[in-house]
């Protein structure tokens, strides 16, 4: 699974880094890939489309060569949901602990300070509200067929989503696994 992840990444990070995406700012020291699998053009995934991203997300976790300074920071916690809305909002929430609520009771309290929209290649561009910079480029990847390899605790299942967080230099920051929580 790992080595797949990592092919991701690698011809994500190829294929954009002329794209010159923004930094996220929250997220300002990483380490670079430790390894990376074969560069395969056919594999169990395909470029996002916008109506891929509707509903409600939840994190899967799994193991990541990506360490950053602060341990404590949001976008580390293990329990983590993200709502996706058709009209370009943003929502998400993360917390040390499981999250019992539904995703939907989770979101009616939490505020709308983001959009995002969807563009070629699948290259998500995330902004806060009234701002003309995008404050995040991810690169989201649809599993197409489920995927497990034997050893890692983790399965790709086909409607998952990964996404890759770029940095300025279209390098590969960050990697979410994420599946879509039950309705």
């Amino acid at each position: 699974m790992t080595r797949w992840i990592w092919m991701l990444i690698v011809v994500g990070s190829a294929c954009l880094t002329a794209w010159c995406p923004v930094e996220a700012k929250d997220r300002p020291v990483a380490k670079s890939l430790t390894r990376t699998g074969p560069i395969a053009q056919d594999g169990p995934t395909r470029s996002c489309a916008g109506t891929d991203l509707f509903g409600n997300w939840q994190l899967v976790t799994f193991d990541s060569s990506y360490r950053f300074r602060n341990q404590q920071a949001p976008y580390l916690f293990p329990h983590q949901v993200f709502q996706y809305s058709p009209q370009g909002g943003i929502k998400s929430a993360h917390s040390l602990r499981p999250i019992l609520n539904r995703p939907d009771q989770v979101f009616d309290s939490v505020p709308s300070d983001m959009t995002y929209r969807v563009e070629q290649g699948g290259l998500v561009v995330v902004k806060a509200n009234g701002r003309d910079k995008a404050v995040e480029t991810w690169v989201c990847r649809v599993v197409t067929q489920d995927h497990e390899e034997p050893g890692r605790g983790t399965s790709m299942q086909r409607g998952d989503l990964v996404m890759t967080l770029l940095g300025s230099g279209g390098q590969a920051l960050f990697v979410r696994h994420l599946r879509k929580a039950a309705a």
